[in-house]
């Protein structure tokens, strides 16, 4: 009967990886091939998909549609992929680049030109994608990707294009200007996008519940952050964050670089690290076991808050779905509810509407602009805040208006709270970046469990979450931080993580019974095929 509450469960969108693979060491040698499933076939003259049809029974209609390969059926085991480096000849290389500098007046093009040049003279096929350019959407957490057309996103645009460069690579460079110690927007949407790469389903990882992969093999990953001026700071939340997408996105050894184009020697330290990246080796540790108190840490207020009363509060809720299904508007109105009692006005601001220039967006600024408390309540994408949030994030910045503090509000899908540790660390280095002050953070875990739905209608189940709420709001109000006993409070299980990963599969289940999905196509591999001659490029 304790699942039945919880069957709501759909999991988070902040992946850390799976399998005994995270158990191994980062990088162990160049010792495997390249693996593809010669069950699998796609024709290089037609493109076409061409199913194994002794697996699963996906309808006819969705193989036109959808095309997927044999899908890997839910009840079998999940692969385990390998963590050593796949050894490729040097002809039938192929690298990603995922270039999210702005444009060729912006200084930090020439990095991702040099290494676009480092990729060609390595013989390696290249794909190169400038994200600032491409047709882009953000990820609306549907979950469609792992339960309607498991392993594909149905929003039409370069995001399939990209999804089957990455599984098709042997490397893939990440390139960034450091945003509040993480990725651009840009980047950080196509790292969103990614979520039909890895399984719905979870298991117990290293001391907490991690998501099973999908394929046998994934790439290599190499990060490079690029800042105008060096900041400790940023690299080690940087680096930190690049370490947990790499055992999100299952790879089997990755590296990170933090760069200046002004510094002497750029060129040779950016061909150095990439020749190594290339290579497989010198691989950076996986941050499996990150500090106990990492979460408590960036929740905790900064201790020379100036004591000013909160007359005014806007909580902006970083969730693209639709109004009234996030958990993160549930926790937001939570919240207001709880100020509003403290005798603050409050006002809710959705991320969706800075999704272009407009009315809308000017709208939001202002009302953002006249509050004094900004409180950021969004959910966990891939590890850190959705990529539309941080687009936000960045024109709050410029136009802070009469704000002046800034409080966290963050839910993962996971069971364990923990996992939120990175992202709220970002919204404390945007407040710093933006001269604001941090006011502190609350973060709990299966946050899925609201899913929209009001916190009275689960007073008992999120008791402790709601006491949080309360905590936070009188000081809030009261012009202090967020106390840690509110914090320690928000993140209290809800539920054991056996009993969470229990539900949240029969949640799948029943989720893709819903949208007509066969229940041994949730682990298909749509993109395990045959290498493509050339380049994935945007647009086809």
């Amino acid at each position: 009967m304790a699942v039945l509450p919880v069957l709501g469960l759909f999991g988070s969108k902040s992946r850390e990886g799976a399998g005994k693979r995270l158990s191994g060491h980062p990088a162990r040698g160049i010792t495997e091939s390249y693996y593809c499933d010669e069950s699998v076939d796609m024709s290089l003259n037609n493109k076409k998909f061409q199913r194994n049809t002794n697996h699963g029974n996906i309808p006819a209609h969705r193989q036109r549609d959808y095309a997927m390969p044999a899908p890997h059926s839910a009840s079998q085991p999940s692969p385990s992929p390998s963590s050593t480096y796949p050894t490729t000849p040097a002809g039938a290389r192929r690298i990603l680049l995922l270039d999210a500098t702005f444009d060729d007046a912006d200084p930090f093009r020439q990095v991702a030109d040099r290494l676009a040049t480092l990729a060609d003279s390595s013989g390696a096929v290249v794909s190169r994608f400038c994200l600032e350019q491409v047709r882009l959407a953000p990820c609306l957490g549907d979950f469609e990707c792992w339960t309607k057309t498991p392993g594909l996103c149905r929003t039409q645009d370069d995001a399939q294009n990209i999804a089957r460069a990455f599984q098709q690579a042997d490397l893939v460079i990440l390139v960034t200007p450091l945003r509040f110690g993480g990725y651009s927007p840009s980047l950080k949407t196509a790292l969103d996008r990614l979520l039909g790469v890895i399984h719905p389903f979870f298991r117990q990882g290293i001391g907490v519940t991690r998501h099973a992969p999908r394929y046998e093999r994934y790439p290599a990953l190499f990060f490079i952050g690029l800042e105008e001026e060096s900041s400790p700071t940023a690299r080690e939340l940087f680096t930190a964050f690049a370490g947990g997408n790499a055992i999100n996105l299952m790879a089997p050894c990755f590296h990170t670089l933090a760069l200046a184009p002004t510094q002497e020697a750029w060129q040779e330290v950016l061909e150095q690290r990439f020749t190594a990246a290339l290579a497989g080796r010198d691989g950076e540790a996986f941050p499996h076991h990150p500090p106990a108190d990492a979460l408590a840490r960036a929740c905790l207020a900064d201790p020379h808050l100036p004591p000013s009363p909160v007359r005014q509060a806007a909580l902006l809720v970083g969730s693209a779905r639709p109004r009234g299904e996030s958990t993160s508007e549930s926790l937001a109105r939570g919240l207001a509810e709880k100020l509003e009692q403290q005798g603050v006005s409050t006002g809710l601001v959705h991320v969706i509407d800075f999704i272009k220039p407009g009315r809308r967006r000017e709208a939001a600024l202002a009302t953002l602009g006249e509050a004094d408390l900004l409180v950021v309540a969004a959910p966990l994408y891939v590890d850190g805040l959705p990529g539309l949030a941080l687009k936000a994030l960045q024109q709050i910045a410029a136009r802070p208006g009469r704000l002046h503090r800034v409080a966290g509000l963050l839910n993962s899908g996971y069971p364990e709270a923990g996992h939120n540790r990175s992202a709220m660390a970002q919204l404390r280095c945007f407040a710093h970046d933006a001269g604001l002050g941090w006011a502190g953070g609350l973060a709990m875990g299966a946050g899925e469990v609201l899913h929209g739905k009001p916190l009275a209608t689960m007073p008992v189940m999120l008791r402790s979450q709601i006491g949080a709420l309360e905590k936070a709001a009188t000081a809030l109000a009261g012009g202090l931080g967020i106390p840690p006993a509110a914090s320690t409070a928000m993140a209290r299980p809800i539920l054991p993580a056996w009993l969470f990963r229990l539900a949240a599969k029969l949640r799948w289940f029943l989720d893709a019974r819903r949208q007509g999905t066969p229940w041994n196509a949730l682990g298909a591999r749509p993109h395990e095929l045959e290498r493509e001659e050339g380049p994935v490029r945007s647009g086809g």
